[in-house]
């Protein structure tokens, strides 16, 4: 007889196994760059499969190391969300040339959810040591990434409704994603008091093991099938578009967007006024391309951790 438990791992593994060559068709669509948040979903769906069938077979056939991993992978699905969060908001502030320092917030934040990730994964191995010294270090690094996601979002969600008053230098097409941002944001809120709930109240309807399976699905399984859903529906029907398909607008309006291969010919000639703010877009994206070697160098060491 089917238990509770795999059941909702059954759920799980029903829903992400076709979501994952879904979320693989939309990064390829719109690129494997840090910034193409889609990436995140492919992370977030193998996290879920691997995390299920561990569950699965920790039921039918329990051991520690199953077991350990069955709970880690649980806890560590925050981070892909947010990460998708922070890089779909991330693409939406590439195409505004406002000057406004949310693009330095989101900047200088990037490194946080993966770090809290890597402090949940250590984390919930030493909580799962006969030490009493590494079990408590593990659940004060486990509720330290947890307050690292709280914060992550919270700002997250404050830069994305203050988005919306850059609605008109916002290019066209991107508006759909700072829609499906703002959508998401009751959803992964949920999320992120289910995990508050299991790390602080002590309460065991809220344990990762043995807490209530329909909290858990209600809470946290369905708020993140109904953020993938958006993520992915906004990924398919936003149109593909790369960096050189924007030309930063002076001042206020919308970019300009340009299909690939086009010749612009004498567009190509900026006046004196406009040189400035093309050479400053250049400099940020060298500036962006750059910063991809801490978050590439983390996401190798969490590979070999996982």
């Amino acid at each position: 007889m089917v238990t509770s438990r795999e059941g909702l791992s059954i759920a799980e593994l029903i829903f992400y196994i076709p979501a994952l060559p879904v979320a693989v068709f939309v990064a390829f669509r719109h690129g494997f760059g840090r910034q193409a948040g889609w990436f995140f979903l492919i992370i977030l769906a193998l996290i879920r499969i691997i995390g299920s069938i561990c569950e699965i077979v920790s039921v039918t056939s329990p051991s520690q190391g199953v077991i350990e991993c069955a709970v880690i992978l649980s806890s560590v699905g925050l981070s892909p969300m947010i990460l998708a969060m922070l890089g779909l908001l991330k693409r939406v502030h590439e195409g505004i040339n406002d000057h406004s320092t949310i693009p330095k917030i989101l900047n200088f934040i990037g490194l946080l959810p993966i770090a809290a990730l890597i402090m949940a994964i250590i984390g919930g191995i030493d909580e799962s040591s006969s030490k009493p010294s590494e079990v408590s270090t593990g659940t004060t690094l486990v509720k330290a990434a947890i307050i690292i996601f709280l914060v992550v979002f919270l700002i997250l969600a404050v830069a994305t409704i203050a988005t919306f008053f850059m609605m008109r230098s916002i290019a066209k097409g991107e508006e759909r994603i700072l829609y499906a941002l703002a959508l998401s944001i009751p959803f992964i809120l949920v999320r992120l008091i289910y995990s508050l709930l299991v790390d602080f109240s002590g309460n065991a309807k809220f344990s990762l093991t043995y807490g209530d399976v329909v909290i858990q699905g209600c809470m946290a399984a369905l708020m993140e099938f109904i953020v993938v859903i958006i993520y992915l529906g906004v990924g398919l029907i936003t149109p593909k578009i790369t960096r050189s398909d924007v030309r930063p607008a002076v001042g206020y309006g919308k970019p300009s967007l340009t299909p690939p291969g086009t010749d612009y010919g004498h567009e190509m000639n900026y006046n004196t006024q406009q040189q400035p703010a093309e050479q400053q877009y250049q400099r940020t994206s060298r500036r962006s391309r750059r910063r991809q070697g801490p978050i590439h160098m983390l996401f190798s060491y969490i590979s070999t951790k996982l």
